[in-house]
């Protein structure tokens, strides 16, 4: 249980694309759930909330950013530049999953992964992991350890990768189900997401076994699809039944309310209406997309067709785990300035919907899990005005435009105030929320 308080500190949260609610002095009260009990301007805060233990912040408060497509084995392989998505798999990616084999390996990657995600804001994450079983343990235990909000899953491969990361489809079907059973749900913090690969890499045995586990256990699903020209040629010549690359996952049954699909940049309307159809997610990665030259996510068309989207970091594509970076990339990969709402929803409110928690995340409404970060920005602005002087859109604006100047302060996972050590180490043991 957390011992209920009020933080006093100017406070932005979203409540759609369009809308931001925003007070430059405002009041958030903390439940002993580690829920919202009240949020508004500090004059019209309840007389009876008085008593609770006071923290007040000179900084801005947001709900905890959302991370929803993310590689931990691929922490230090970013910044590797020079080959087309396939190459970079192969030169790059591959030979560094292939030291998860050892464990002392996985635990100091894992380690420094999840400290990193704390100190970038990030308080919900979904990650793909490597084929190793062992390795995916280590992940969980560290996940569990750093206290933050985690969707992992063991990677599942049987073809089209070194010998070192194939297993057979059986082989790693009865892992995938040990990991769920000892980890999907194990604290409220916690689940598990079937991940295989992209569908180059797998067969339809594969396919359609990490489905069937999916649906039995009720878990994640997450994959990639339509990220690049070379992925998709590929797909098609080892499916040639399939429809499109969507389709080859609507076969084998991985399409549902809980896949969030990463890039689908090369899409079209066909291809989106089962999306629509099956109420699946896909997660954004512009920084990703930018940096290996995938091409332009095809934003409107995904809204035209009511697909939730969130954001994600990619890493190691992505070539960095802040989330304020994905947002301001976000409006470069458009070539086209957005209006700050919206990468600052779909890193937030938009994230959780992409993850179907939408009700007690992505935002500071009453009711939800007190998930928050404080961001120190710099405070001087346009015509010598101070913070509380700004509009809504002003400070958005701040916040996803001069993302190189935001750092992140104190962070509270359900209410809970996450401690990130100076050695990386992550923080300590607590009872989960």
């Amino acid at each position: 249980m957390i011992t209920p308080f009020r933080l006093h500190a100017a406070l932005l949260t979203p409540h759609s694309k369009e809308r931001m609610s925003w007070h430059p002095h405002g009041v958030l009260v903390v439940d002993e759930r580690g829920a919202i009990a009240w949020r508004g301007a500090e004059e019209e805060l309840p007389e009876h909330f008085l008593p609770l233990k006071e923290i007040r912040s000179p900084h801005v408060l947001l709900p905890g950013l959302i991370d929803t497509h993310v590689h931990l084995p691929q922490l230090d392989c970013r910044g590797k530049f020079g080959a087309s998505l396939l190459e970079w798999l192969d030169r790059f990616i591959y030979p560094e999953e292939l030291r998860f084999a050892e464990e002392h390996v996985a635990r100091d990657i894992a380690r420094r992964f999840f400290a990193a995600l704390a100190g970038a804001g990030t308080t919900t994450a979904m990650v793909y992991g490597t084929v190793h079983e062992r390795a995916t343990d280590i992940a969980f235990e560290e996940a569990e350890r750093a206290r933050l909000r985690v969707v992992f899953g063991k990677v599942l491969m049987d073809r089209e990768a070194p010998a070192g990361l194939l297993e057979s489809a059986a082989d790693g079907i009865a892992a995938t189900e040990r990991l769920i059973e000892r980890w999907h749900r194990k604290t409220a913090r916690l689940w598990y997401a079937v991940t295989p690969r992209f569908a180059l890499s797998c067969t339809p045995q594969l396919l359609s076994g990490a489905a069937v586990l999916a649906k039995r256990h009720d878990t994640y699903v997450q994959t990639h699809c339509n990220e690049s020209g070379g992925e998709i040629a590929r797909v098609a010549e080892l499916f040639p039944a399939a429809p499109h690359y969507t389709g080859v996952y609507e076969a084998a049954g991985l399409l549902t309310p809980r896949t969030v699909l990463g890039h689908n940049i090369h899409t079209d309307d066909a291809q989106l209406a089962m999306l629509r159809e099956h109420d699946c997610a896909v997660a954004h990665c512009p920084d990703s997309n930018l940096f290996l030259g995938s091409g332009r996510f095809p934003i409107e068309m995904h809204e035209r067709h009511g697909i939730r989207v969130g954001l994600g970091s990619d890493v190691g594509a992505g070539t960095t785990l802040s989330m304020f970076h994905i947002m301001h990339a976000m409006s470069h990969v458009q070539a086209r300035s957005l209006h700050p709402f919206v990468p600052l929803y779909h890193a937030t409110l938009g994230g959780a919907a992409a993850l179907g928690q939408d009700e007690s995340l992505g935002s500071l409404d009453p009711g939800k899990q007190a998930d928050m970060i404080e961001v120190e920005i710099e405070q001087s602005f346009c015509r010598g005005r101070r913070l509380h002087e700004l509009s809504a859109q002003e400070i958005a604006s701040v916040l996803v435009y001069r993302s190189s100047n935001q750092r992140v302060g104190r962070m509270w996972v359900g209410g809970e105030e996450i401690q990130r050590a100076e050695d990386g180490t992550g923080a300590a043991p607590s009872p989960a929320v």
